[in-house]
């Protein structure tokens, strides 16, 4: 079996690579990068198994919230319809609404880290993540 890809959303191009060479530099993960949610779909989708057909190959999206065009609560959203629980979800946001988070957070997320953070707490949370995924 492969490494897991963790997919990570970020409207902000500087953090999206950042997060993407921490997340890299260990060498247990595959990475890729999208810059809002309709991109995100599109890499889920371009990951598909079986030419498309089988289950996406995306184990885990590190998700930031407040992005254009598809923000990070309706991605989760859509995300839960669409492939219920077998993608895990971690947010890494700088964004603090306590009413929004607390929806993120009903369930559907296995973890939430704030902006800034420290590289080594986020390896932890994927370690954490993949010894027990559920969200």
């Amino acid at each position: 079996m492969g490494k897991p890809l963790v997919l990570i959303v970020d409207d902000e191009p500087d953090m999206a690579n950042y997060i993407a060479k921490v997340v890299n530099e260990p060498g247990k993960y595959k990475v890729a990068t999208a810059h809002n949610g309709i991109e995100a779909f599109d890499v889920i989708e371009k990951n598909n198994g079986l030419f498309g057909l089988g289950e996406t190959l995306v184990a885990c999206v590190l998700l930031d919230i407040k992005m254009p065009e598809m923000d990070g609560l309706q991605f989760l959203e859509k995300l839960r319809k669409e492939y219920k629980e077998k993608i895990g979800v971690i947010i890494v946001s700088a964004y603090e609404d306590e009413e929004k988070w607390g929806k993120a957070t009903m369930g559907l997320v296995a973890g939430y880290l704030r902006k800034p953070f420290d590289d080594h707490a986020l390896l932890g949370y994927l370690d954490l993540f993949f010894m027990n995924p559920q969200a």
